[in-house]
């Protein structure tokens, strides 16, 4: 009997070691990259145009991806991302960091994209504007030497003609300024 214990229990330590070991683990956003979003929920975020019209945007929602793991028989990778949700009334901006990223001890990746998408409401039509910038070739997200790489500035540029356009991000502030092509102005954070 005590045998028939002992096989069992070796067999269910023996068990959870392969299971453990069929396991991708991911690591968490990187927190450096969190500054060019620095939102919490529940914020005010303020921008102002040159005719003087102001718009406020509560942070509804903000989320980055944790640390995880996945089944290695899983067909799927490692991917982190952030998501940013500003919106009123008026319009609703969604700032989203996408990563690509390796499993293992020393991580290693690289930024998709940062895409920023704004939704005005006037009249019950959404007007979407979308910017990408995905030329980050050489930067690893998951190295924290390559925070200067990516400098303090990222300006997103539109290849399409939509409603907004030309949007700048900077580390530590968040969306700045983006083009509003309907009614011809530049909207500005203010500070």
């Amino acid at each position: 009997m005590k045998r028939h214990i002992a096989f069992i229990l070796a067999s269910l330590i023996i068990s959870a070691f392969v299971f453990q070991s069929c396991q991708i683990h991911c690591s968490a956003f990187p927190e450096w990259l969190c500054k060019y979003a620095p939102y919490e929920e529940g914020n005010i975020v303020t921008f102002k145009n040159e005719n003087d019209s102001v718009i406020k945007l509560k942070v509804t929602k903000f989320y980055k991806s944790e640390a995880h793991s996945l089944s290695r028989y899983c067909r799927c990778g490692c991917e982190g991302y952030m998501l940013a949700v500003l919106g009123s009334e008026q319009m609703l901006i969604e700032i989203n960091f996408n990563l690509d990223a390796k499993e293992g001890n020393k991580d290693v990746g690289a930024i998709n994209n940062i895409d920023v998408s704004i939704k005005s409401f006037d009249n019950d039509i959404v007007v979407v504007g979308q910017s990408y910038k995905d030329d980050f070739t050489g930067i690893n997200p998951y190295d924290y030497g390559h925070e200067q790489k990516l400098g303090d500035t990222i300006a997103l540029q539109n290849t399409k003609d939509y409603d907004f356009s030309d949007m700048v991000i900077v580390k530590g502030k968040g969306l700045t300024e983006f083009y509003d092509k309907e009614n011809n102005c530049t909207w500005r954070l203010l500070e």
